[in-house]
């Protein structure tokens, strides 16, 4: 009983407790009236943190809900009064520092205005050198004279590599068949001092080697020059051609045949092709349209003559096409495709011909002379057939009339990049070229590009588009073959820039060859005592390309060229010597014993 009686006295004095509580807390809400308007309410100090902490535990002390409710209410309609007027009085605040500042500055510039005005002026004196801007008188509208490329500058080098045991390199070539797998040139057939060639090589790029490939199957017993290749998938596909000169028949027999070179097995098969019959030709052109297309162009024939039709093979299905196209009779000149040919292509299934922008430069008609026409190939739109090479009119500075140059498309400037060339008359002492010209088919524009490092004039070469550089191999420069070196022309703007910035700073720090110091003098005499002259004259010259001159004359390279005198093949001496050797090495083991028998 005694603790029954003790519950309602507990529970009187707990109510007696929180009202008592409540008050104090009601008195800090009235202080938060007189609190002033720059304090934030948003953002509370370590003094406010407990007060605020104590007032919601007091809150929650309140037995009534109806008596907390009205207090929490209260509460939050102070904050939001305090929020209202401190936002009023900094926005206040910003608007008059905002006048205040407006009219300072309107008062300045007012001032500036009447002081300029007042001061005296004085005359505008021009230096010797300096023009008043003004427009130019332009030609053409602006919008043309924007839209033209800037000028370009190409960087060639050469990989020289010379002759020895250890390393192998090819002969004199050209008219050969050049292309690219992977990191590796293949060079194939050709036509040197020796007569025409019927051997594969190959070039690292990366080691700067050149090896002989021992290919296997059905591959040409005579060899071919001046055929044309294309790339399919992991194949390559030559067709046409000439072979060895005829002596009997008197001429250089062409054929019209197609082998297949498979890279991954290093194996020869002779492609037995269906459909319309091609003439046998050399001298031609060939590229790849669409995924699975090789169209090829022009050329001359065993009789001489020079062909003007155009002919399609369907590398997937072998089948041949000839279409009638309008086109004037060429050879020696240079076709190039510059329709994007994405993967994409390869997946689609379809045998309509894509619709490929195909231009052709340069080369030589029926009379034997040279020509500098832009070729485009049209199409039918019902069916897309190629129906004719319509002249391209062009704007600005082109190459002279040429042949047996090369073409590549530079997809980074959009532009058709030409290589060399035989002219017909002589430039610059020469009647091969040694300039570059590109072509921009969207403004139709010729543009001669600038040349730095080497200059050799060169026609009959190949060349092979790797990214931003042009491989070059081979031909014929100033009456001789070049030397079988494979060069690089640099056409990424960048590069060549980094490329002359360093050949200038070598000059500028390597002396001058022709007035040696006396120092330098002295060290040669030192060296030629240990050293032989050739050693000490080669650390002194200039880099360049010795080209080695050849008795025959201009352009008698077809038919097979008369030599006086024929060149060394080291690998068949060293071959000789070696089985010279080998069959008198008894001899030579025992040669006091053979001096003594001769003796007796």
């Amino acid at each position: 009983m005694k603790k029954l009686k003790q519950l309602p006295q507990q529970q009187s004095m707990r109510r007696s407790s929180s009202l008592v509580t409540v008050q104090p807390q009601i008195e800090l809400i009235h202080s938060e009236k007189n609190a002033s308007l720059t304090q934030s309410t948003f953002f509370k100090t370590f003094t406010e943190m407990p007060q605020m902490a104590a007032f919601t535990h007091q809150v929650s002390r309140i037995p009534s809900p109806k008596e907390r409710l009205q207090v929490q209410l209260q509460h939050n309609k102070k904050q939001r009064e305090t929020i209202i007027n401190q936002s009023r009085e900094r926005q206040e605040n910003a608007m008059s520092e905002a006048m205040s500042l407006t009219q300072k500055t309107k008062f300045r510039n007012y001032q500036k205005l009447k002081r300029r005005d007042q001061s005296p002026k004085k005359a505008m004196e021009l230096k010797p050198q300096q023009k008043v801007f003004q427009l130019p008188k332009l030609d053409a509208p602006i919008e043309q004279i924007i839209d033209t490329p800037t000028q370009l500058t190409f960087y060639f080098e050469s990989q020289r590599l010379t002759r020895d045991i250890r390393t192998f390199k090819p002969s004199f070539t050209e008219q050969a068949a050049f292309t690219l797998f992977s990191d590796q040139l293949y060079l194939y057939g050709g036509i040197g001092g020796d007569g025409v060639r019927n051997q594969m090589l190959k070039y690292d790029i990366k080691f700067q080697i050149w090896q002989v490939v021992q290919g296997n199957g059905d591959h040409p017993k005579q060899g071919r020059a001046g055929l044309s290749v294309v790339q399919y998938k992991n194949k390559f596909l030559y067709f046409g051609g000439c072979g060895q000169f005829n002596p009997k028949l008197k001429l250089r027999e062409c054929t019209n045949s197609i082998y297949e070179y498979t890279v991954s097995t290093m194996t020869w098969e002779k492609v037995h092709p269906q459909g319309d019959y091609i003439e046998p030709r050399r001298q031609h052109r060939a590229c790849l349209i669409g995924s699975k297309w090789m169209l090829i162009y022009g050329g001359i024939n065993s009789n001489e003559e020079v062909l003007s039709d155009t002919a399609v093979f369907n590398m997937e299905k072998q089948v041949w096409r000839l279409f009638k196209v309008k086109s004037p009779p060429v050879s020696c000149h240079a076709i190039v495709n510059i329709s994007s040919q994405g993967k994409f292509q390869e997946t689609i299934p379809t045998d309509i011909m894509p619709l490929d922008n195909i231009y052709s430069f340069g080369g030589k008609d029926i009379d034997g002379n040279s020509v500098n026409h832009v070729r485009k190939l049209t199409y039918c739109s019902s069916n897309n057939t190629p129906l004719s090479w319509d002249i391209v009119e062009t704007v600005g500075k082109g190459p002279y009339p040429m042949h047996n140059h090369t073409i590549e498309y530079l997809r980074k400037v959009q532009g058709i990049a030409v290589i060399g060339g035989l002219r017909d008359f002589i430039v610059n002492g020469t009647l091969e070229s040694d300039e570059y010209f590109i072509f921009y088919p969207s403004f139709n524009l010729w543009q001669q590009v600038i040349a730095e490092g080497l200059k050799i004039p060169r026609c009959a070469h190949s060349t092979v588009l790797l990214s931003s550089k042009i491989a070059v191999f081979g031909g014929i420069g100033s009456e001789r073959y070049l030397e079988p070196d494979v060069g690089f022309i640099e056409t990424d703007q960048q590069q060549v820039l980094s490329r002359i910035t360093k050949d200038r700073i070598m000059q500028d720090n390597t002396p001058t060859i022709e007035e040696p110091s006396k120092q330098e003098y002295s060290l040669r005499k030192k060296r030629s005592i240990f050293y032989e002259e050739s050693d000490v004259s080669d650390g002194y010259k200039p880099f360049k390309i010795t080209l080695r001159k050849t008795t025959q004359l201009r352009r008698s390279y077809l038919p097979n060229p008369q030599r006086k005198q024929v060149l060394i093949r080291y690998d068949i001496m060293i071959g000789f010597v070696k089985k010279v050797i080998h069959d008198n090495l008894h001899i030579l083991q025992n040669f006091d014993k053979y001096l003594e028998r001769k003796l007796i």
